[in-house]
């Protein structure tokens, strides 16, 4: 869903992210499902982290300041105090969104821009703890998803965009492409990030839903949230990557009605 941003580098498709697979079929890669938890999880150590720095700078450079006034440590701690709590308001604000489905505090958008801008230090922490990168991609999926459909407007069905991927099982595809066209909703198969891009410039769609796998609909969602509102859907790959994908048209169909409404329905 993505590519590169800088003509110095290769395009990304698609299932680059696992170019180096080596075909050992782990549980992390066949089934990578998670929950929200996982993320938030992460997310409040991110916070304690950042606190924990924080203490840590104005422990070092408190005796230099007290040398210019007695008064600025505490004035420093005051300031690293304030934006703690603010950092933790937006994080507690997050999770009584989610925990108790209605937006609390900040809007809906600017939550989601904050969430994207911390994703690689979540990503770090979380590989540093263990926990496979897949797994923390479908939970900061769900936690996505999850905000978007409670900040969800209505909107016409060609206003909405459907983007498959080439894996995605033939029969299946078809089914999807056939029903989203007699719903007037547009879909798209597309096998990499610079098609994607177009297309999304050319029509200018409302709203988003990607079908991929969690490594391409993390890279996807980071990179187009910011101008169009993306609910992700995670493939799932028991024959491995990249190769007839599946999905529970279900899933497809609850994300089409929470952008046209109640009233529209993909799957008959």
């Amino acid at each position: 869903m993505t590519e590169s941003n800088s003509n110095n580098q290769p395009k990304r498709h698609l299932g680059d992210e696992w170019k180096d697979w080596t075909g050992d079929f782990q549980d992390t890669l066949m089934d990578a499902t998670a929950g929200k938890r996982i993320f938030i999880g992460l997310l409040c150590l991110a916070l304690l982290v950042l606190g924990g720095f924080a203490f840590l700078i104005w422990y070092f450079i408190s005796p230099r300041l007290a040398q210019f006034h007695p008064l600025l440590p505490k004035y420093f701690v005051l300031v690293f105090a304030a934006l703690w709590i603010l950092c933790a308001s937006w994080v507690l604000s997050v999770i009584f969104t989610i925990i108790g489905h209605r937006h609390i505090f900040i809007r809906i958008k600017d939550t989601e821009i904050c969430i994207t801008a911390l994703l690689p230090t979540i990503q770090r922490m979380g590989r540093r703890l263990g926990i496979a990168p897949d797994r923390i991609s479908h939970s900061f999926v769900r936690v996505s998803n999850a905000l978007i459909t409670l900040a969800a407007k209505p909107i016409k069905p060609n206003q909405l965009m459907i983007l498959l991927p080439r894996c995605l099982q033939k029969t299946l595809r078809e089914t999807i492409v056939t029903n989203a066209k007699r719903c007037q909703i547009l879909v798209y198969t597309v096998p990499g990030g610079e098609l994607a891009r177009k297309l999304i410039k050319e029509n200018c769609p409302k709203a988003i839903i990607g079908v991929a796998c969690e490594r391409d609909l993390f890279s996807g969602i980071r990179d187009i949230i910011r101008h169009v509102p993306v609910i992700g859907i995670p493939n799932k790959r028991p024959e491995g990557p990249c190769k007839n994908t599946s999905i529970d048209l279900k899933d497809l169909d609850q994300a089409v009605r929470t952008f046209l409404g109640p009233n529209v329905r993909l799957i008959a």
